[in-house]
């Protein structure tokens, strides 16, 4: 099956999330229903989606209702489930299929992440554009994410965004910790990281464990980081065999960040005075269950890292 979307095509998605049915799906680590994506390889196997056309997602409807649901959930002390509320949508879905080709298409403007290669093997994304910031600054809108997916090759991309541009995640916290599903054997090489989080970025959901990484030949260009490994004390996982080498970073924030306490106002779950757990959905209880996960402890090891240049100057380092 190939879905070709030729030069001088563009694909609109729609702003209404009445025309993005539920489906069962993972989001940031936690297994629950969400939207169906623009596009979506649903448990498949042969399938190229490829062409010179754009797509253009239309999302700032979700970044508009994220914004509005974080003021309410802020003041109620309830940071680390607003994003699993706020069900925005996804470009391109690829999940649990096999031999999937993405090449050469222009994503723009997505709800929440662009690409999302979850449960799958033997992957291609070749040459794709992504253009998540010209309809303003959306939140969550990730490039390229490798989600407890194997076999994954990524060359050739050129990603503007305003979250993580090559993210590799694995799960998060108990539920990730269930799942126990790596994300291993990815290659990411001779691609350009604009505006965004991090050039390529491991986590923060580490549970499953990610490892035999090969980055290679990237740039990045204003980009927040260059190579960031993120992560919570309730996690678990391994990052390990990882590496980043003969890559420029160009006007960057930090060179490396690592961190394995990320985040805590999102990352640890804990109900606030008024609520009872017995009485909340289920996919906040999923989240809670990560504060009393015991195999919590996150560990990072092997990482190689060498030939890797800024132009910018030492002070600006950090």
């Amino acid at each position: 099956m190939q879905l070709r979307i030729d030069k001088d095509v563009l694909l609109l998605g729609s702003q209404h999330f009445a025309d993005y049915p539920d489906m069962f799906s993972r989001i940031a680590g936690i297994e629950t229903t969400w939207p169906a994506a623009l596009i979506n390889v649903l448990d498949a196997k042969n399938v190229a989606v490829t062409g010179n056309g754009v797509v253009n997602a239309r999302g700032k409807f979700c970044w508009d209702l994220y914004w509005a649901m974080r003021k309410d959930y802020d003041k109620k002390g309830l940071r680390w489930i607003v994003d699993y509320d706020a069900k925005r949508v996804r470009t391109l879905l690829v999940q649990n299929s096999e031999d999937v080709t993405i090449k050469g298409l222009t994503f723009k403007n997505a709800g929440f992440w662009t690409v999302q290669l979850l449960y799958s093997t033997r992957l291609t994304v070749d040459g794709i554009i992504i253009k998540n910031n010209e309809a303003g600054t959306g939140p969550s809108t990730d490039g390229i994410d490798v989600d407890s997916s194997t076999w994954t090759l990524i060359e050739n991309c050129d990603i503007d965004c305003n979250d993580d541009n090559f993210c590799l995640k694995a799960g998060r916290d108990w539920d990730g910790l269930r799942v126990n599903k790596p994300t291993e054997y990815v290659v990411i090489r001779k691609c350009i990281a604009r505006k965004g989080a991090g050039l390529v970025t491991l986590g923060s959901e580490t549970s499953g464990s990610i490892r035999h990484i090969y980055c290679s030949d990237l740039s990045a260009k204003h980009t927040d980081n260059g190579l960031r490994i993120k992560s919570a004390t309730t996690r678990g996982g391994t990052v390990e065999d990882v590496y980043f080498v003969n890559s420029v970073l160009d006007s960057v924030r930090n060179a490396y960040q690592f961190n394995l306490n990320w985040y805590p106002a999102y990352s640890y779950s804990e109900l606030p005075k008024g609520y009872h757990i017995d009485s909340v959905p289920q996919h906040w209880k999923d989240v809670a269950k990560g504060n009393s996960c015991r195999k919590g402890i996150p560990h990072t090891k092997d990482f190689y890292i060498y030939n890797v240049k800024s132009p910018m100057h030492k002070k600006h380092l950090r």
